[in-house]
């Protein structure tokens, strides 16, 4: 992991915490990511460490008339924010085509992973994976972002910019290459162009980012508020059909279940 990105020092501390919540919790974690503005490609040297993982309970725990919760959370303790899913949850959300399951799972930041565990996941997760889901995902969180950050204001915080255009540039891929968008700015950045005068909108704020540990507060930018709002419309409007079920691959992911909670990996 580039410490440029994660330091060292916080490296170590979010693995302290992850051995804590394993001891403490009686859990094996099978992925643990970071998932926030640092594996966005966006953070600033104060930003916090989203730490998410997936876990898996001891086989008993799945066959008892009161299971544990299905999410471990910990308190937000400085910059730290550190939470994660059961594999039966992390399972579940994927079968609907969650597309924070599928982020986490595709981070570029990885705190730690069983190498098993990720190979037999990623193909199922994959298959799962539908437009329908991601465009209904980003077009919402653009929405909110939107709303939140930048709507009927003159004056915004540049930098959240950046939590509207990722979305933007989510439904873009979409637009253009069919699915699976990767949840980082520069690799969208690789794989979509958006028109000229918001790309060098973007460039310009990005360089200005660069240069300072966090952006303040400026005029809206015209060229990146026409942009977001033309995918904003493309996604209202393109919404396409809901996948049908698929029996064959849910009895798949129920093995993948099985064999997980039996010590698989």
């Amino acid at each position: 992991m580039d410490p440029q990105i994660v330091p060292i020092d916080a490296q170590h501390e979010i693995q302290r915490r992850l051995d804590v919540i394993a001891r403490d919790q009686g859990v094996r974690i099978l992925l643990a990511v970071e998932s926030g503005s640092r594996a966005w490609g966006f953070h600033s040297a104060d930003s916090d460490f989203d730490a998410r993982f997936i876990y898996v309970r001891a086989a008993d725990d799945y066959l008892s008339l009161t299971p544990p919760r299905d999410v471990i959370e910990t308190p937000i303790d400085g910059p730290f924010d550190v939470n994660g899913w059961d594999i039966s949850k992390a399972l579940h959300l994927i079968i609907r085509g969650n597309s924070v399951a599928h982020e986490w799972i595709n981070s570029p930041l990885r705190y730690r992973v069983a190498p098993a565990f990720i190979e037999a996941l990623t193909p199922v997760a994959a298959a799962w994976r539908i437009v329908f889901a991601d465009t209904h995902h980003y077009h919402g969180l653009l929405a909110s972002q939107w709303r939140r950050f930048i709507d009927g204001r003159e004056q915004v915080r540049l930098k959240k910019y950046f939590y509207v255009i990722r979305p933007a540039l989510a439904l873009q891929w979409l637009r253009e290459r069919g699915g699976s968008p990767p949840m980082d700015l520069p690799s969208l950045l690789a794989g979509v162009t958006p028109p000229e005068a918001a790309l060098h909108a973007l460039e310009k704020l990005r360089a200005m980012k660069s240069e300072a540990s966090e952006l303040g507060e400026g005029s809206r930018i015209p060229a990146l508020d026409a942009y977001i709002q033309s995918e904003a419309e493309w996604a209202k409007a393109n919404k396409p059909a809901a996948r049908p079920e698929n029996p064959a691959l849910a009895a798949q992911t129920d093995a993948l279940f099985r064999k997980i909670v039996r010590g698989a990996f």
